[in-house]
């Protein structure tokens, strides 16, 4: 693990540590205040309900596909006041709680405590998060949270901040990876002096640049990740290397005080994965870090230092991720029925979605998900144009798609239905 010190008259911390401070206390001047607003039914909405008891805000409803073990809630807004509540209630059988907040709103300022029994949570807000120095979880298991764009499900689900008619795809498979959909800059999540973060699996922090003010995280593994371009970071708290699907680096920045402690337990083993592995520390300040001889797994990790050192306030920026104009519905596993247009062959194009091979007769058909024509892979790859897709099943069993945000509703003739994935 490398170390990066800054100080006044190094420009390391580039355009995302600019001292734009007036964005930055404009959101903390809110901070103090629960502001968490469900999203409205037609706009994104999952049926996510809220009701106030004493300092308490309950979430509760929201949509769980065939009754499995995921409940996933959308917000506009979502901040936690001061010494208040956000319990995420969990109706009984579900692992997951996953929530977002739509692309357009505004950072999540969480001073108070989120709370979210007997279940993982899983929260996006690609405007940016800011944890109070009075924040806490109490979560029972693994806690995320993140600013990128999506969250990619296993068996090609994409749970969308930015595409609600993606909204189609929710499903019972489990969380894979935040999606990172082009280059960033990302917005950032930012921990202020004495938050306290714990849970007692996991804490992940993904997104743009991580600052962590002289906090604490405890957990038996700790995920901090930045990234400042396309790519995927695990949300799966037992895989062996999180950033494996990372490709652009972001920063990570930590001032004295900062306490990152894994304690481990029967199946996920004691872990503080930071990545990039360089962390970006004020002048005259180190870290220090404990390594597990056997595994060679860092186990804490701790910056000492000057205790007036701190680092520039971090800019938000109200529009991190430019949607791509999608070409629909080619997204629903098995239930698309279109011919795709080619095109003259182009530089390669992201592929954002998982395929689905079908079959009939021993002849296989895969669908994607791309902002234009490319040839079926696994998620996350970028790939040339031209190519074309063959219909799954027939047009009357595709859903209807929405036409907003410049999406292209395509339909084709019906052929023979194809053998569900």
């Amino acid at each position: 693990m490398m170390i990066h010190t800054a100080g006044p008259s190094i420009v390391a911390q580039g355009l995302l540590t600019i001292l734009l401070y007036v964005g930055y206390t404009a959101s903390a001047a809110h901070a103090q205040t629960t502001n968490i607003v469900a999203t409205p039914p037609g706009v994104g909405g999952l049926g996510t309900s809220l009701s106030t008891s004493g300092n308490t805000t309950n979430i509760t409803g929201g949509t769980r596909p065939g009754g499995g073990p995921n409940l996933f809630h959308s917000f506009n807004q979502f901040s936690v006041g001061t010494g208040e509540v956000a319990a995420f209630v969990n109706p009984g059988g579900v692992s997951n709680i996953i929530s977002r907040v739509m692309a357009g709103g505004s950072p999540s300022n969480i001073y108070g405590t989120i709370q979210a029994l007997s279940t993982n949570l899983y929260f996006l807000n690609p405007a940016g998060i800011v944890f109070g120095p009075a924040a806490h979880l109490n979560v029972t298991f693994s806690a995320y949270f993140s600013t990128a764009p999506q969250l990619r499900l296993s068996g090609g689900g994409i749970f969308s901040a930015t595409t609600p008619a993606l909204d189609a795809t929710l499903s019972v498979g489990s969380p894979v990876s935040f999606g990172f959909l082009g280059p960033g800059p990302y917005n950032p999540i930012v921990l202020s002096s004495g938050t306290v973060l714990q849970a007692n699996v996991a804490v992940g922090l993904i997104g743009g640049t991580i600052q962590i003010n002289g906090s604490k995280i405890t957990a038996q593994r700790i995920i901090v990740g930045s990234t400042a371009s396309v790519g995927d970071i695990s949300a799966q708290p037992a895989v062996v290397d999180p950033f494996s699907g990372a490709v652009g680096n972001g920063q990570v920045q930590a001032t004295p005080g900062t306490l990152l402690l894994a304690g481990g337990g029967a199946v996920i083993p004691a872990s503080v994965d930071v990545f990039p592995s360089t962390i970006t520390v004020p002048a005259g300040s180190q870290v220090n870090r404990t390594i597990v001889p056997g595994t060679q797994r860092v186990t804490q990790l701790e910056v000492v230092g000057p205790s007036a050192s701190n680092l520039s306030p971090l800019s938000f920026v109200t529009s991190t991720v430019t949607t791509p104009n999608l070409i629909d519905p080619v997204v629903f596993l098995n239930r698309a029925a279109v011919m795709l247009p080619q095109q003259v062959p182009a530089a390669p194009a992201l592929l954002l979605a998982s395929r689905c091979a079908a079959q009939n007769d021993g002849r296989f058909s895969s669908l994607v998900q791309a902002p234009r024509d490319v040839t079926p892979s696994q998620p996350g790859v970028a790939l040339a144009a031209p190519a074309v897709l063959q219909e799954v099943e027939t047009e009357s069993e595709a859903p209807a798609m929405p036409t907003a945000q410049g999406y292209n509703f395509i339909t084709a003739p019906v052929i023979e239905p194809w053998q569900g994935c």
